[in-house]
């Protein structure tokens, strides 16, 4: 009976848990704090979707790319993390709408050195169609990222 009880009672303080959690609801952007603005550069990037994260062929264009559109605004001494995340990103696909043009909805989170997120913007690459080949797509992409990235900081300051 008391291994009963205890089940009981475990399992309804662990619902409550999770219900807690999945009831958050975190803000859609956390603007930089303008005390940072300058003092940032990104150590790190990580790349993820909704499906699948682990470093692959999109990740290998689009870290570098990213860095080198975000280089502008973070040229400071303390380290972020970069986590920037896709949404609906079929890694394997061509970028490219009905429409013809190349559209990657997502944010970034910068996370400090102790893992708390300290910034948060959503971003959306909207370019023209290119004609050019998927690593060309992949890259404007990931600069477009950066360079918005860069535009949100610029308007904290």
């Amino acid at each position: 009976m008391r291994i009963i009880a205890a089940s009981v009672l475990a399992s309804v303080g662990l619902s409550a848990c999770v219900s807690d959690f999945w009831d958050m609801d975190p803000p859609a952007q956390i603007a930089l704090d303008p005390a940072l603005v300058g003092a940032l550069f990104i150590d790190g990037v990580e790349v993820r979707s909704a499906f699948y994260n682990p470093p692959d062929a999109f990740s290998d264009i689009f870290v570098p790319a990213f860095r080198n559109g975000a280089t502008a605004c973070f040229d400071g001494r303390r380290p972020v993390r970069a986590i920037v995340f896709i949404h609906a990103l079929d890694r394997s696909g061509d970028l490219i709408a009905g429409d013809g043009r190349v559209r990657l909805p997502g944010s970034v989170d910068l996370h400090d050195a102790k893992g708390r997120v300290i910034v948060r913007y959503p971003i959306r690459a909207d370019l023209p169609a290119t004609g050019g080949d998927l690593t060309a797509r992949r890259t404007a992409a990931a600069e477009t990222f950066g360079e918005q990235l860069c535009e949100q900081i610029t308007v904290t300051r």
